[in-house]
């Protein structure tokens, strides 16, 4: 199965360069089964938002568009609910909301952070306090 990188996502959500924009949109209408790694989906909600620029309820909208395609491949559920997280707690990054709901939903919990914002705003976490 073909992976999507992080290029063509952003070219398929900001439709920026009409020839790759096009390009990549007929791949995603015609073919099968397409991966995309989680990796590719941090780095465009990194792009979109320190980037481009892009309040954190487009960038939601903008990759449940995405996720809405029947052939993309990728952890959706867990997304769906980390892109909850980031929308409602802005002073939160995208991959603390990730690592959050990833420790949560595999069981490795609680996730250690020396981080007192993050452990403030998350129930899954604990934060180590330094002696």
């Amino acid at each position: 199965m073909p992976s999507l990188d992080t290029n063509c996502l952003l070219r398929f959500i900001l439709g920026d360069d009409p020839d790759q924009t096009t390009i990549i949109t007929a791949i995603i209408n015609s073919e099968g089964n397409l991966a995309v790694a989680d990796a590719a989906i941090i780095e465009t909600v990194f792009v979109l938002e320190k980037v481009k620029r892009i309040s954190r309820a487009t960038i939601e909208k903008a990759i449940l568009v995405v996720f809405g395609e029947d052939n993309i491949v990728c952890n959706r559920d867990l997304f769906i609910e980390v892109l909850s997280i980031f929308t409602n707690h802005p002073k939160l990054s995208f991959v603390d909301c990730y690592l959050d709901v990833l420790a949560r939903n595999t069981g490795n919990t609680p996730l250690l952070t020396f981080d007192r914002k993050m452990s403030n705003q998350l129930s899954g976490t604990k934060l180590l306090l330094l002696a």
